[in-house]
């Protein structure tokens, strides 16, 4: 089993949480240094400034396959990622996240609040 901390459409209630089928959630904490922006209907984040919301899954081998071809993800050094993959500490023990590296996405708007989930809740009151 994998720990895996989920920021995004992953979260429970959320359009993707389904991928993660029966994988337990141990609990859920903010992370610190962290930066979350938006990419329309899905966030990105990276090392920053402020603080990311998350959830904690204990994820079986297949189930961090699929979570790996949602995100984008292929190899360690692809230049064909999506999304990268790094380890982070969590209270509930070291955590696989899915983060965008490099300048490609530095236009995109910021979420300050750091919680994908009160974002979108936010913008389909908008709507």
């Amino acid at each position: 089993m994998t720990k895996v901390a989920v920021y995004g459409s992953l979260r429970e209630g959320l359009g993707n949480h389904r991928v993660l089928g029966n994988s337990k959630l141990i609990g859920r904490e903010w992370i610190p240094n962290y930066e979350m922006f938006s990419l329309g209907s899905f966030p990105g984040i990276r090392k920053g400034e402020g603080s990311i919301f998350v959830e904690v899954y204990k994820v079986d081998s297949d189930t961090l396959e699929r979570l790996d071809m949602l995100e984008g993800y292929h190899s360690k050094d692809s230049v064909n990622n999506f999304y990268d993959k790094e380890e982070v500490s969590t209270k509930f023990g070291d955590a696989l996240i899915y983060t965008l590296q490099g300048e490609r996405y530095k236009r995109s708007p910021i979420v300050s609040s750091g919680n994908w989930k009160a974002h979108s809740a936010t913008l389909k009151e908008l709507i």
